[in-house]
C-alpha cells in the first residue's frame, strides 16, 4: 500500500487512513461532549481535575481534525466519504472547522483530481504509444 504524507508534522500515513481519521475525530467529539457535561455539573473539586482534561481532549480533536482534512483520498468512494463527514461536521456543528482546515480539506481534493488526471494522461499516452500506423496503400 503507498504511504502518503498526511500531516504537516512529517508523519506519513497510509492513504486509506482516511476511515480510520474520521472515526478518531469522533471518538475525541464524543469525549469532549461526555466530559463537558461531566464538568456542568461537577462541583469546585472535580471541575478542577476535568478541567485540564478537557483542554487536552479539544487540543487532540483539534490535531485529529487537521489530521483528517489534509489526509490524501485514494479514490472516489474516500472522496465522498471525506465530504459528507466534514458537511456534518459544519451543518450540526458539532465542532468549529476552521478556514485552515476547509482549506487543507480542499487541497486534498484537488491533489486527488490532480492525480486521476495525471494517471489519465499517461494511459493516454502509452496506447497512442502503441497505436499502429496505417500500412502504406
Amino acid at each position: 500500500m503507498a504511504v502518503e504524507l498526511a500531516c504537516s508534522n512529517g508523519e506519513a500515513q497510509e492513504a486509506d487512513a482516511v476511515m480510520d481519521l474520521i472515526a478518531a475525530h469522533s471518538r475525541a467529539i464524543s469525549e469532549l461532549e461526555c466530559l463537558g457535561k461531566r464538568l456542568m455539573h461537577a462541583e469546585e473539586a472535580e471541575a478542577a481535575v476535568i478541567g485540564p482534561r478537557l483542554d487536552a481532549v479539544m487540543k487532540s480533536e483539534t490535531v485529529i481534525r487537521r489530521q483528517a482534512a489534509m489526509a490524501p483520498v485514494a479514490d472516489v468512494c474516500e472522496l465522498k466519504m471525506k465530504a459528507a463527514y466534514f458537511e456534518r461536521l459544519m451543518n450540526d456543528g458539532w465542532c468549529d472547522v476552521d478556514a485552515d482546515d476547509l482549506h487543507e480539506l480542499l487541497r486534498s481534493f484537488v491533489e486527488f483530481q490532480s492525480k486521476k488526471r495525471g494517471r489519465t494522461s499517461k494511459t493516454r499516452t502509452r496506447a497512442m504509444r502503441h497505436r499502429r500506423a496505417p500500412a502504406p496503400r
